[in-house]
């Protein structure tokens, strides 16, 4: 912001409807997103520079837009299955001779895993422990983060290699593309569509979830499962966000979007600690 107004040549602190406007305008191939947080921004500044004696454009804040919240499609784990039974039956085609072996191995460990896509592609046969079964993520928004995976999942990647031919101490992508490059992100997304339908999951016309919906159903599915084995809920989060890749628990939140499958086993869980919270009010004539 500061860089932004220094065109104006200012020889005293001022903010006018003309800096104002001109900061806030849509820029070339900026998200609505980047614009809205812009948006905020300068009125946030402008309401604090009036607080402290300054006489500041504000921003009207019914011209900054209500950011939609995105609710993220959960998979039932019976969708999940039906997911997994149709990338097990895929053809064997000549000009891709490994499609038939990848989709089912990296959409077991998106969902297994909870793994951001770019994370999965990004993999390369160095960073899987087979002996251990320990995932190493490397390009991760967190930093590097070591990923355990369930043995039966570890058993399926050693497979999996196998069948892809990999010497394991060589370089190179665990998820390779024709070329032995990098498996783009690209025909992941539009395979998946393909799939959702083979598995009955939206029907023609509509758009669908997306790929990174299975990671969101994963911290769902997860943190059930951990309700379920009788954990103690304070250290779930914790737990899980460390799991994900976040920086802490506030994000993790954001995932979990309570289906009604998973709803009774976990709000019956955390209720107990709420409580007190809101008292029965008791009524007098």
């Amino acid at each position: 912001m500061d860089d932004f107004f220094k065109r104006f040549n200012l020889s005293s602190p001022d903010l006018t409807k003309i800096m104002v406007e001109d900061f806030v305008t849509h820029r070339d191939r900026e998200s609505y997103k980047t614009q809205h947080m812009r948006m905020s921004l300068i009125r946030q500044f402008a309401l604090f520079m009036n607080r402290i004696g300054f006489d500041f454009y504000v921003y009207p804040d019914e011209l900054v837009p209500v950011a939609k919240t995105f609710t993220p499609y959960i998979f039932t784990h019976d969708e999940i299955k039906h997911i997994m039974n149709v990338v097990d039956h895929l053809p064997n085609i000549p000009q891709s001779k490994y499609y038939h072996l990848i989709y089912p191995m990296l959409f077991r460990m998106l969902y297994g895993c909870g793994l951001r896509i770019n994370e999965a592609l990004s993999l390369k046969k160095s960073d899987v422990d087979l002996v251990n079964g320990i995932l190493k993520i490397t390009k991760a928004k967190s930093g590097t983060r070591l990923i355990p995976m369930s043995w039966s999942l570890t058993d399926y990647c050693r497979r999996y290699t196998e069948n892809m031919g990999f010497d394991m101490f060589s370089e190179g992508y665990f998820y390779p593309s024709r070329d032995a490059g990098k498996y783009h992100r690209t025909p992941v997304y539009i395979k998946f569509k393909q799939f959702m339908k083979l598995a009955g999951i939206f029907p023609e016309g509509s758009v669908g979830p997306r790929v990174h919906d299975i990671r969101h159903s994963y911290a769902v599915h997860a943190l059930e499962k951990m309700v379920n084995d009788g954990q103690d809920v304070y250290c779930t989060l914790p737990i899980l966000a460390a799991y994900l890749g976040h920086r802490g628990i506030e994000s993790t939140e954001k995932y979990l979007r309570l289906t009604k499958e998973a709803y009774g086993s976990i709000i019956d869980s955390i209720a107990p600690l709420y409580t007190d919270v809101f008292p029965e009010v008791v009524h007098h004539e």
